[in-house]
């Protein structure tokens, strides 16, 4: 106890390096008890992966029952799935081009109605992006896809129309791959017939073509005319793109105190005067208009009826 006393540092020292040594061992011990463990653990996982690669499968009535089940579950899950996907698309009818350039014009006429109806400005010689066709015949390869592409952008133009926007300032639509079949040429006299070319039927399953199509109006017309186009039903839509651009540019100015009031005075509330704070109130918020832009894409899912049974 004296010596302590004495070499005060010098047994503290020891003290301490006894202590240290004690733990060291034992984290010592016990990293290798783990290492020990985790060794005999790979060895018995890499054991068990060279016995399932070298074992050949043996097949029994409940896997195979059970394989079956999990079949038969991802082919109705399927047959469900084509079916909704069927369903939302417009169908294609086998028109000539002369009744192509008749429905486009029944449906430029309702369109045009509708928009009358509901005080909704189309553009000048508006003929829902077909322009090409109102005085000229399709071919009869497109003319079916056609009037598919035209329901589906007739549906587009009533839902802007039924939102009561200000006005629709313009629609354009993107080609088909079946217009740019060129007809068959007529073989010369004496000289052997060629082969025509055709456009190869179209092997994807799911494809698309775009709308263009912007109008002016209110927000709470805009929100609902995207409302119902993400909601269809009918057709599936895709807004790929979408601008947005307020009329004002610039916030009101600030009236002086001399200037006169930027609004006219209400009229009195029934039963008495209107009070004299709600005289020149000129309210900024919420009524705003605002001109939108948007790229809308049309898909079509062609679906093999062979996968379908």
């Amino acid at each position: 106890m004296n010596w302590f006393r004495q070499n005060r540092f010098l047994g503290v020292f020891l003290v301490t390096l006894v202590l240290a040594t004690g733990l060291s061992v034992y984290f010592l011990l016990y990293e290798k008890d783990a290492a020990e463990e985790t060794g005999a653990r790979l060895d018995t996982t890499v054991t068990e992966l060279n016995r399932l690669r070298g074992s050949a499968p043996f097949p029994n009535d409940e896997n195979l029952r059970k394989t079956k089940t999990q079949t038969d579950n991802y082919r109705n899950s399927l047959l469900a799935l084509e079916m909704e996907l069927k369903n939302r698309m417009f169908p294609k009818p086998p028109l000539q081009p002369n009744e192509f350039q008749a429905l486009l014009r029944q449906s430029t006429t309702a369109v045009a109605d509708r928009a009358r109806a509901s005080k909704v400005q189309l553009p000048e010689n508006f003929n829902l992006g077909f322009d090409e066709y109102a005085t000229s015949l399709p071919n009869s390869l497109a003319a079916p896809r056609l009037a598919r592409q035209l329901h589906a952008i007739e549906w587009i133009a009533d839902t802007v129309i039924d939102s009561h926007v200000d006005a629709l300032l313009s629609l354009s639509r993107s080609a088909l791959p079946e217009e740019k079949a060129a007809p068959s040429p007529t073989p010369a006299a004496g000289r052997t017939a060629q082969k025509p070319k055709t456009v190869e039927p179209n092997t994807t399953i799911v494809d698309s073509t775009s709308v263009d199509v912007s109008f002016a109006g209110s927000p709470a017309a805009a929100r609902r005319v995207f409302n119902q186009i993400a909601a269809a039903k009918e057709q599936t839509y895709i807004i790929r793109t979408l601008q947005v651009h307020n009329q004002a540019d610039k916030g009101p100015k600030r009236s002086g105190a001399g200037d006169a009031p930027s609004a006219p005075t209400p009229a009195p509330r029934p039963g008495g005067a209107a009070k004299s704070g709600e005289a020149g109130i000129s309210f900024i918020v919420g009524t705003e208009h605002v001109n939108v832009a948007a790229r809308i894409e049309i898909l079509r899912f062609d679906i093999p009826e062979k996968e379908a049974r």
